[in-house]
């Protein structure tokens, strides 16, 4: 998503550009599926999907729902920039309406696959309330709600990183 919006910033965005709309229509709807499958198709590499395949499959296909649905619904054809100077990519209107439980439930879906199978689960707990803080704190002071999100997103990233680099390998 960052990639996204970075675009979108040397774009202007330029209201009704055709770099913008491509990016809108096409790009960020990929990119908030990425938020929410990135994760899940990551705990592929913890857990095999066999044992879990329902609860998995589930949060698939919520995840797709979500995206489907908000670009369906919203039908967003360019990004504006808000009052507060973010970027609004969700919503016509400027600045953009998040309904509080659409917004709890995007953060639901992101942090599931943490929650549920990331072992020991302080640490999966840690990661999660990080994002939700961020998310919180941006409904609460921003104008664009989904303006923190990649806070969320790539402190999943860092935090596999330090975990990586600090967990040996197993010798088989």
């Amino acid at each position: 998503m960052q990639l996204v919006e970075g675009v979108l910033w040397l774009d202007g965005p330029t209201p009704h550009g055709s770099v913008n709309q491509l990016l809108t229509i096409g790009l960020i709807p990929l990119a908030l599926l990425a938020q929410a499958w990135g994760p899940l198709l990551g705990s592929m590499f913890v857990l095999p999907v066999q044992p879990r395949r329902l609860p998995f499959f589930f949060l698939l296909i919520v995840g797709l729902t979500l995206v489907v649905g908000a670009r369906v619904l919203y039908q967003p054809t360019y990004t504006q920039v808000t009052p507060q100077g973010h970027l609004n990519w969700w919503s016509p209107a400027n600045p953009p309406v998040f309904l509080p439980w659409a917004y709890g439930l995007w953060a639901a879906v992101i942090g599931a696959p943490f929650l549920f199978w990331w072992r020991p689960f302080w640490q999966s707990l840690l990661v999660v309330s990080w994002g939700w803080l961020w998310a919180v704190a941006s409904f609460i002071l921003t104008d664009s709600a989904a303006s923190h999100w990649c806070f969320f997103v790539s402190f999943y990233g860092a935090f596999l990183l330090v975990y990586a680099f600090m967990v040996p390998d197993k010798l088989n």
